[in-house]
């Protein structure tokens, strides 16, 4: 029986769940959600604690709760009645409604208390309820947390019909020295840690949970704290990269990967043959990083040196013997690199185009030869409308997809583009541009990916990505709410941000029916380039959203139905710059006014603004001031200087409330009645240009 301790920072709970190997790629994401799981379960329970940590490794999950309260808990529970008036009768009698709340509360109608407010008054009964003790809610609170994590690909073990990313082998559940006696999963709690894979028979057996994580760094030289041992891993790197007087680049998504696939991190230096340093840089990194997952070692000039460092899980007794296994598998992988370059350079790219007829781009979309031959028309009318050298374009396009069929991206599809930049590189036929160009032409490649740098790959990129886009809208692949198998979204955001922060000026709409024309296909152009761009306006909205943009903000300008991305983001920054303006509250306030009166008045139709029927010195003055402000802002609208035109509009405060104060609209003439109209209807038409206020509003 577990004590109760006045001093609750004394009370720390431990639950270690340990696993089988659980994938590197996998397990971040799966303690994190454990992590957070539980803390929404200890709230649900209400049970108070000062501080939770997670920890990590391929074989083992763990959290240590600082401070937990286990006190036990009187749980109120107010249940209101029926009114008083419906409660009783004329003669003060509870009423049969009033009868069976009271047996429903298991009190006598006595015992009610009346709650009163403002609405009137009721019978109100508080239940004082014992709540389940806080030891023997945590073990449901644990096994809730982890069903509830999202893990796409689930195992289930031995004859038991659990299931989790990997199969669970022990459970530790200590509150202070005591072990909580559970089962998760059907697995029974103990003291006994997961050991290293290395020391399966070695038991660790944990005493007290505020041992916990530095008895398996004493007992086995576990790191059990996920970024600690992330920690460790960049700090050995460093040092075993000196013995070379090299660098290595400490913001690798290797390091990450590492972190997630050992326990115990030991780095070992290896090198392999200086023949291999004749393989392009960007394929050799390739090769040593995403295939033989070591680190490359560069010197300062940011040249590849003929070593590497793979980080192990076990102290080898004989670590010699573990660095040539390593660099016997190393030399393998980097021949058979070298062995598909040789073979590839005895054909040039170029040759390859007619290949491309034999490989299916999609169904129903036609191999990737009419794919690049789409290409080829679609960057010959963007070069045409942004002033790109139209040979190289066009070059780019007919060769960017050649290097699909080469040996090189057959065994390494990761290098697409980037082979063909090689290969192109050693035809002097080919402009430098156009090798560019072809690597470029699959960024960004994830969000938050680095862009295209020269302005054909960006324009190719965004050719390819539009192509895919509009011909699976063809063929009716279009993305549901959960569902996105050919990752359009992405595409999408790709071609927008391409767009919008290279600063191209392309006319959005006549992309995309150029884009629909080039596929040749029987269907309803005009539905399909409205599901297209009422697609693409939903991920531009998320685009802006994303970046912290006013929602009102956003929906203002795109309601306009802009047709240049670039006019849409200028809008988008200027009125958000006019809205931090303290004076903007009273001009929003006054077009709301003119919105509200023009859209009560939409049968006056009044074509022109006659003159000789104003009457007031206000309405003159109003009338001047907008046929001002149009002169005064037709170059600014030309050259897109939005925040410009915003900061003049504050000339409008005064003229428009000396109007509404001054001037009756609703006169008895009705001719002068649709005159005063006409100026208003003027300055919202005017207004409009810049965006819709009506969301501002």
């Amino acid at each position: 029986m577990l004590t109760k301790k006045e001093n609750l920072t004394k009370n720390i709970f431990l639950i270690e769940i340990g696993t089988e190997e659980i994938p590197a790629a996998l397990l971040y994401n799966i303690a994190h959600s454990f992590y957070i799981n539980f803390i929404k379960e200890l709230k649900l329970y209400n049970i108070f604690y000062e501080s939770i940590h997670w920890f990590a490794t391929p074989r083992r999950l763990a959290l240590k709760i600082q401070g937990i309260d286990i006190s036990e808990k009187i749980i109120i529970k107010n249940k209101k009645g029926p009114s008083i008036v419906n409660a009783f009768d004329k003669d003060g009698r509870p009423t049969n409604s009033a009868q069976l709340w009271a047996r429903y509360c298991g009190i006598n109608i006595n015992e009610a208390k009346r709650l009163k407010n403002n609405k009137g008054e009721w019978l109100f009964y508080q239940k004082k309820i014992k709540q389940e003790s806080a030891v023997s809610l945590l073990p449901k609170c644990i096994e809730f947390s982890l069903k509830k994590i999202c893990i796409e690909k689930t195992m289930r073990w031995e004859r038991t019909n659990q299931k989790f990313c990997r199969p669970i082998r022990n459970i530790v559940m200590l509150l202070n020295d005591d072990v909580i006696s559970s089962k998760i999963f059907n697995i029974p709690s103990n003291n006994i840690l997961h050991n290293h894979l290395s020391s399966k028979e070695k038991k660790i057996i944990i005493k007290n949970a505020k041992e916990y994580p530095l008895i398996l760094l004493q007992k086995e030289k576990i790191i059990a704290n996920y970024n600690d041992r992330k920690q460790k891993i960049k700090k050995i790197l460093e040092e075993t990269v000196q013995k070379v007087n090299g660098t290595i680049n400490l913001n690798n998504p290797l390091i990450e990967e590492a972190t997630s696939s050992v326990e115990s991190p030991i780095a070992f230096l290896a090198n392999f043959k200086k023949k291999f340093l004749k393989i392009p840089k960007e394929i050799l990194i390739y090769t040593i990083e995403k295939l033989q997952k070591c680190f490359t070692i560069c010197n300062h000039k940011e040249e590849v040196l003929p070593y590497f460092i793979f980080i192990s899980n076990i102290s080898s007794k004989k670590p010699d013997q573990n660095i040539i296994g390593y660099e016997k598998v190393m030399h393998a992988r980097l021949s058979d690199t070298e062995f598909f370059l040789k073979k590839d350079k005895k054909i040039k790219l170029k040759n390859y185009l007619p290949y491309l007829k034999n490989i299916l781009f999609y169904q129903d979309l036609g191999s990737l030869y009419e794919k690049t031959f789409r290409l080829k028309f679609l960057m010959e009318w963007i070069s045409q409308n942004t002033n790109n050298n139209i040979k190289n374009a066009i070059q780019a396009a007919l060769l960017s997809k050649c290097d699909l069929i080469s040996d090189m991206v057959y065994e390494f599809p990761e290098l697409q583009g980037i082979i063909g930049m090689y290969y192109t590189c050693m035809d002097p036929e080919i402009n430098e541009e156009v090798s560019i160009a072809i690597k470029e032409q699959y960024l960004p490649s994830f969000s938050g990916d680095k862009l295209p740098l020269s302005v054909i790959g960006a324009s190719l990129s965004i050719a390819d990505k539009m192509d895919t886009i509009t011909g699976m809208f063809c063929i009716n692949r279009i993305p549901t709410s959960n569902k996105d198998p050919f990752a359009l979204r992405r595409l999408s955001i790709g071609i927008l941000r391409i767009i919008i922060e290279k600063k191209i000026i392309l006319d959005f709409k006549k992309l995309i029916k150029k884009s629909i024309f080039l596929h040749q296909k029987e269907v309803n152009c005009s539905k399909i380039y409205n599901q297209i761009i009422k697609f693409f306006m939903s991920r531009l909205f998320y685009l802006y959203e994303k970046k912290g943009y006013n929602i009102k903000i956003i929906q203002s300008v795109l309601s306009c139905k802009l047709t240049q991305l670039i006019d849409i983001h200028k809008r988008i920054k200027a009125i958000s710059y006019f809205r931090t303006l303290s004076s903007s509250k009273s001009i929003i306030t006054s077009i709301k006014r003119i919105h509200n009166i023009i859209e009560n008045h939409n049968q006056e139709n009044l074509k022109n603004i006659n003159v000789h029927l104003i009457q007031e010195k206000e309405e003159k003055i109003l009338l001047n001031k907008i046929n001002k402000f149009i002169d005064e802002t037709k170059n600014l609208f030309l050259n897109q200087k939005y925040k410009d035109i915003l900061i003049k509009m504050h000339e409008f405060k005064n003229p428009i409330n000396n109007f509404f104060e001054k001037v009756k609209i609703y006169h008895s003439n009705s001719e002068i009645k649709a005159n005063r109209l006409a100026i208003l209807r003027l300055i919202k038409k005017t207004f409009l240009k810049i965006t819709n206020f009506k969301y501002l509003f």
